[in-house]
């Protein structure tokens, strides 16, 4: 089975209705603390879509030839993104810069910035404020200033976070069908272009228990996910890994399926750090980091119908994001 995500999916999940600038100069205009904490819910969502609509049935085989089948279609996986992930409050350190006088060189004084109800890339477009207050006393010198310098805004104000993925699917041999999923490297306009290859491989179980009145397959995925921005440096880098137990029933042109699936996600973070009046830098600097998703294990429960040959899916899973997959094909 082989499935491709599209060029639209990226863009709707990553860049969505922004115009003017993409996810890497975006962050490009703020420390690493403040990065992280704008991409947790990207780091959650990008792993619960991309592990999401690896199955629609647990059935492996058709009836084709030696047992071969064929499915051509679309799969819109959408991670659910709760209130509490779309804002955030942060405090970090930092420093106020003060001026010279009288011949004395100017000072970067430290301070601790405050905020509140900040948007995290899937909040308000309108920027957060960072808040800091310096009142102390340095080598005899007093310094005293309150800065309120704007952050930056969401790129994508949405509770629900979807990824259609167009797919060509083709198995089985001896019970075993293979997933992959692959889009070379793409451009998206002027924002910048992504790359991903993923693949899983399902084996039937249902194969080795005579009469029995359900299918039943387990399966493995790995899957890579890059994102670069309109230079070519790679901002953004998904890894994920999912294992699942699937089990469904076909009554006629009806098969409930469901199952039981545990998974992992790694976001790696690439950026340069541009002087701004929020950063307060003189040089730009390289910032890298690593993000865990928090989702873990998931549980399913979905239908498909056939009408052949179009063939019509819709799951809803539970998990840290919930999410709603949905999909419509050609399947023989």
């Amino acid at each position: 089975m082989v499935r491709t995500i599209s060029v639209a999916a990226v863009m709707f999940f990553v860049i969505g209705s922004v115009k003017a600038q993409d996810l890497g100069s975006t962050i490009a205009k703020v420390g690493p603390e403040y990065a992280k904490a704008y991409l947790t819910p990207a780091a959650n969502a990008f792993g619960v879509d991309l592990n999401s609509g690896l199955f629609h049935t647990a059935k492996v085989g058709g009836i084709l030839p030696f047992g071969l089948d064929l499915y051509i279609g679309v799969q819109a996986g959408g991670a659910m993104i709760p209130t509490a992930e779309r804002s955030f409050d942060l405090s970090y350190a930092d420093t106020m810069y003060f001026a010279g006088q009288g011949g004395f060189p100017g000072v970067s004084v430290p301070v601790t910035y405050t905020t509140k109800n900040a948007p995290t890339i899937f909040g308000s477009k309108s920027p957060g404020y960072a808040v800091g207050t310096v009142d102390t006393t340095i080598d005899g010198f007093h310094f005293s200033r309150t800065d309120s310098v704007p952050t930056i805004g969401g790129l994508i104000n949405t509770s629900i976070a979807a990824v259609p993925v167009p797919q060509l699917g083709l198995g089985s041999i001896f019970g075993t069908d293979v997933v992959v999923r692959y889009l070379p490297k793409t451009s998206i306009y002027n924002y910048g272009s992504v790359q991903m290859f993923g693949f899983a491989i399902r084996h039937s179980i249902s194969q080795y228990i005579p009469l029995i009145p359900v299918d039943i397959a387990v399966q493995l995925g790995w899957q890579n996910l890059a994102i670069y921005d309109n230079t070519g440096a790679k901002i953004v880098k998904e890894s994920t890994f999912a294992g699942n137990v699937e089990v469904s029933k076909t009554l006629a042109i009806l098969t409930v399926y469901g199952g039981l699936q545990t998974e992992s996600s790694t976001l790696d973070v690439s950026y340069i750090l541009q002087p701004s009046s929020i950063s307060l830098l003189s040089q730009p600097v390289p910032i890298s980091f690593t993000m865990k998703g928090k989702e873990t294990f998931r549980a399913l429960a979905g239908f498909n119908l056939a009408l052949f040959p179009f063939l019509i899916n819709a799951d809803y899973s539970f998990g840290y994001f919930n999410s709603l997959t949905a999909g419509v094909g050609i399947s023989i």
